[in-house]
């Protein structure tokens, strides 16, 4: 299954400005609508890419198995998984995770990096 933005991100890393903040788009949209925010390491301050772990947040649904992605919350708290942050969650889990709903989605015009 192609994963596109995926692939690029952990290529590439993730490209911020002097505040820290994403300077693209970092949403990755699944082909069944689920969506994820992917974040690498910026590149300029990355000592090797491509990148073994990336920063999840927001996912429209609990991500699964959820015995796996559980570690990977930044907070003990577990109410709300759609409102948290995932941190160094390993790629093949991530891969997984996109794949598991159906891929992503093809690229409209203002998602294209």
């Amino acid at each position: 299954m192609d994963t596109p933005r995926l692939d690029h991100t952990v290529a590439h890393g993730t490209p911020r400005n002097h505040l820290g903040l994403a300077l693209h788009d970092s949403q990755i949209i699944c082909t069944d609508g689920f969506r994820l925010s992917v974040l690498a390491p910026d590149p300029a301050d990355a000592l090797l890419l491509p990148t073994e772990t990336l920063e999840i947040g927001f996912p429209t649904q609990r991500p699964e198995p959820w015995t796996q992605w559980c570690t990977y919350l930044e907070s003990d708290d577990e109410d709300d998984p759609t409102e948290s942050v995932y941190l160094h969650v390993p790629v093949p889990l991530v891969r997984a995770l996109i794949e598991a709903h159906g891929g992503e989605a093809p690229l409209v015009p203002r998602q294209r990096t």
